[in-house]
């Protein structure tokens, strides 16, 4: 089993994908390695399927376990059209968790402006500035690492987006697909901000996930404000604008979404 996940991933999405998210792939070969060692591809069946990825909820947040249910999903899918598996084993298998993960939601339409007040007159470190600029774009942490002075246009007030930071490799990558190449318009007064603060950027000269995390952690609790997660900013800035009544095709297209779907 692990021998055909690790071939798969070579052969079938390895080169069609950005060396950061490779890096995600090698550290699910090597859970699959670690709960299906010894067992073939012919010897699965969604007992087993099942039991183990139980025994890897019980240590993982729900979202992590999901996320790796997914993929090792996709791989037993091409196994049956290869011929190495007979029959559908995945469909009634169900990713369980034990372990509390971290809260999913959107600030409300008064938490959004509390946040946005807040930060305007209170950042002191480069984290309430990635905060801000999340919050007033929605975009995505490692498109945020990546900003630097010369992707902002201060005549025209928009920053562009075109590459992103990845923690898994440390350095500049690729935005994750075409689409999230875009232009966002900002307001002056984010603008203003960002003048003010130019000397943060980029912020992946002091980016970490856990120190953006912890800071937004403070601030929330700074303002009686319920905890969410970082991307959780993203999903609060497309909930404000409809709720401000803008087109959803003018919010996917300023998320860098595909489709309106997705957004």
């Amino acid at each position: 089993m692990p021998e055909y996940f690790l071939e798969w991933y070579e052969r079938y999405r390895k080169p069609n994908i950005r060396e950061s998210t490779q890096m995600r792939y090698i550290s699910e070969y090597n859970r699959v390695n670690t709960l299906f060692v010894g067992i073939r591809l012919d010897q699965l069946n969604t007992p087993i399927l099942q039991d183990r990825l139980d025994d890897y909820g019980k240590t993982v947040a729900p979202n992590t376990v999901n996320k790796f249910w997914d993929i090792l999903k996709s791989s037993l899918r091409d196994a049956q059209i290869d011929g190495l598996i007979k029959k559908d084993i995945w469909s009634r298998v169900k990713p369980h968790s034990t372990k509390a993960g971290a809260h999913k939601g959107v600030l409300s339409a008064t938490n959004f402006v509390k946040l946005q007040d807040y930060l305007y007159n209170h950042i002191e470190t480069n984290s309430d500035l990635g905060i801000l600029i999340a919050l007033e774009t929605g975009a995505r942490l490692g498109e945020i690492a990546a900003i630097t002075k010369d992707d902002v246009n201060f005549k025209l007030n928009t920053i562009s987006i075109t590459k992103s930071y990845s923690v898994a490799v440390q350095k500049i990558t690729e935005t994750k697909n075409l689409q999230s190449h875009r232009t966002i318009a900002v307001t002056k007064k984010l603008i203003s901000t960002i003048k003010k603060y130019i000397n943060y950027l980029p912020l992946h000269s002091h980016y970490y996930n856990r120190q953006f995390t912890r800071r937004l952690k403070y601030v929330l609790n700074e303002i009686n404000i319920p905890d969410i997660r970082f991307h959780d900013l993203r999903h609060s800035h497309a909930s404000f604008l409809l709720y401000n009544e803008l087109s959803i095709d003018y919010v996917s297209k300023r998320l860098g979404h595909k489709n309106t779907r997705i957004t």
